[in-house]
């Protein structure tokens, strides 16, 4: 009998495991915000730390050259009329010679030709399928469909405080990088220490998504530069969503790192920071809205002309909406300071909040 006692005296009974349960559901609970807070910063690290190679790949390029890349260059193509990413140029600073040599070896006048920079596979050209880790934000959603998209690329140019024509390379826009322009450090007025260069923009999750979507059938010619059109597209019942048309899954902003049209290339200091992409016509045509946009929470990453990286708060003054952007030249910006840290010669006095 003592024996049986003694064992009964150990044993848990139910009432004390449900506590036990339930003190080990709170400390979860407790707990899991934590856990994914410190996942969150060590993906934002990661993305700052891929900016950062950017930066110094431009900065190597520009020793090199003596100017910057062009975000949107005429060259090496098969057809006569696609348009090559710059990216393409950076690939021997950052450790990619030979993926580099690769496309030189096809490019024109020596080679055929580059093929259409969203094909998967052309004769055995295989080379813009390479996936390259520095090129996505670990913090971005995988995208769905990459039929189209080989090879993805979360990290855009600066193109300034307008929208861009997709299709067209007679602008001189009012960023750092343009459309068959090279642009050269001494160009940067403004101070390399407050101009951006490259920023990142989030493209995966759905196509209706404020944040990785992008709306289509926005504005017209006469309308061109005004923020205010593109944030109508938010829907006021759900914040997170857009209204109205929107891309294909196919076509993601994010999808071609090879593809030089601003759609694919460009980040522009108008919309405010985490607002929509948006498209004038159909995607990747015409005029761009890309806007800087990630799913790190309260803004996104930008690498600065100096090389430095920072955090951009989607709080930052964007000036008034409805205002138009001044398109070409100097001149201070309408979009408030987050528009003026997108020029290179606005004669603005600003500083990365």
């Amino acid at each position: 009998m003592r024996t049986l006692l003694a064992r009964r005296r150990f044993a848990f009974t139910l009432v004390e495991l449900l506590v036990v349960i339930a003190i080990i559901g709170v400390l979860v609970a407790l707990l899991l915000p934590a856990v994914q807070a410190a996942r969150e910063a060590a993906r934002r690290s990661q993305c700052s730390n891929n900016l950062k190679q950017f930066g110094l790949a431009n900065h190597n390029y520009h020793d090199t050259y003596k100017k910057f890349t062009t975000n949107h260059q005429r060259r090496f193509e098969q057809n006569g009329d696609r348009m090559y990413s710059g990216i393409i140029g950076l690939l021997p600073f950052m450790e990619q010679g030979p993926l580099y040599d690769q496309m030189q070896s096809r490019a024109r006048p020596a080679g055929p030709g580059l093929p259409d920079p969203w094909v998967r596979n052309a004769g055995g050209w295989t080379a813009w399928t390479v996936t390259i880790d520095s090129f996505i934000c670990p913090s971005d959603v995988q995208i769905s469909d990459i039929g189209e998209s080989p090879c993805p690329v979360n990290y855009k140019f600066c193109v300034g405080d307008s929208v861009r024509w997709n299709h067209d390379d007679r602008e001189d826009g009012r960023g750092i990088f343009d459309q068959m322009r090279w642009r050269s450090m001494a160009d940067v007025t403004d101070g390399t220490s407050n101009t951006i260069l490259m920023g990142e923009i989030a493209g995966g999750g759905a196509p209706n998504a404020v944040i990785g979507g992008v709306a289509v059938s926005v504005g017209h010619s006469s309308d061109r530069g005004q923020p205010a059109l593109c944030l109508a597209r938010i829907d006021p019942a759900n914040p997170k969503l857009l209204t109205g048309a929107v891309r294909a899954s196919f076509r993601p902003v994010t999808g071609r790192a090879w593809d030089g049209r601003p759609y694919f290339q460009a980040l522009a200091t108008a919309v405010r920071p985490n607002g929509p992409q948006c498209q004038e016509h159909s995607v990747d045509s015409w005029f761009q809205y890309g806007t800087l946009s990630s799913y790190h929470p309260g803004g996104g990453q930008v690498v600065l002309a100096d090389g430095a990286t920072r955090f951009i708060p989607a709080t930052i003054d964007a000036g008034n909406p409805v205002n138009l952007s001044v398109e070409t030249g100097a001149g201070f910006s309408t979009f408030g300071v987050w528009g003026a840290l997108g020029t290179h010669q606005g004669s603005e006095s600003v500083q990365v909040p």
